[in-house]
């Protein structure tokens, strides 16, 4: 795991920070800031984002723990119709928006009282820092770590982040992946339903708005799509059934951020030459923020 500390104005002024050598240490291969001192995080309970409502942006101190740039330089995710030049590298391709695959874990169902715990996404692009993970401190009592293995003692260790403060921190790697003027589509499995609702609520509740920017797709209507060999529906939708169907096989536990990430990756690569779905239609059908149905915090 690697520990990483900077401040929110550190981290804007060197928007690239994480590709830029200089700015970095280095310890077993995974890059470092300097630790500064930092108040622990508990599950003691404030007014609705105390921390984030006293402080700025510039004098907030991040110290993100358990969140990682992982597989620093993966390969890019090649999707139809996507089909690279002579001498042009997928990875340089002139896409018209740019597509993040992101998962959350959560206390419980989607409900007002319930907290993420953890955040991972990743960049179908590919290239440096391109994936990204994070536990997340709900400042409640987890009751459900017989899912996804989250545990109230790996969220209550000193680093790691309340959501008031990690959204702060996701908001920033989103856009650093952002192509300048072109839209960043956040992609989930049933996410109409849960993690977009989920995330724009606790969104919400800290007084972050949505960037104009990101627009939202869920994955499991273009699922319900797809037929078996003799021309039938599916009848299972689930990542795990659909995994099933293409042969798809990732490493990493399942019901945990990352991994359902990766699944849903390659899922979707699958879907789009299966299905012939273009770019276009990816930004015909994606909803913006507006259009995403939640119930706000009472």
């Amino acid at each position: 795991m690697s520990f990483l500390s900077v401040s929110f104005h550190h981290f804007r002024k060197c928007r690239f920070s994480f590709i830029n050598i200089k700015s970095l240490r280095f310890y077993s291969g995974k890059a470092l800031f300097d630790k500064p001192k930092i108040r622990p995080l508990t599950t003691r309970a404030e007014s609705p984002c105390e921390r984030s409502q006293n402080s700025t942006p510039e004098s907030i101190k991040f110290h993100i723990s358990k969140a990682e740039i992982l597989k620093s330089n993966i390969e890019p995710i090649r999707c139809y119709p996507v089909i690279p030049k002579e001498g042009i590298l997928e990875s340089k391709i002139d896409r018209p928006a740019t597509i993040i695959v992101l998962d959350i874990e959560t206390t419980g169902f989607n409900t007002p009282k319930e907290r993420i715990v953890e955040f991972a996404a990743r960049n179908l692009k590919g290239g440096e820092n391109s994936t990204f993970q994070m536990l997340i401190n709900p400042e409640k009592e987890i009751r459900n770590s017989h899912i996804h293995g989250i545990t109230d003692s790996m969220v209550n260790q000193p680093g790691v982040l309340r959501f008031p403060d990690g959204i702060l921190v996701i908001k920033e790697w989103v856009s650093i992946q952002q192509e300048p003027g072109k839209p960043v589509i956040l992609l989930a499995h049933n996410g109409k339903s849960f993690d977009f609702p989920f995330l724009s609520r606790e969104m919400d509740r800290c007084g972050h708005d949505i960037p104009d920017f990101w627009r939202f797709f869920d994955t499991l209507p273009l699922a319900r799509r797809l037929k078996d060999s003799n021309g039938s529906p599916l009848k299972k939708h689930s990542i795990k059934d659909i995994c099933e169907f293409f042969g798809i096989d990732v490493e990493g536990p399942a019901h945990r951020a990352m991994g359902d990430v990766d699944r849903l990756t390659y899922i979707y690569q699958h879907i789009t030459f299966h299905l012939k779905y273009s770019f276009s239609d990816l930004i015909k059908e994606s909803i913006m923020a507006s259009e995403i149905k939640w119930k706000p915090n009472k």
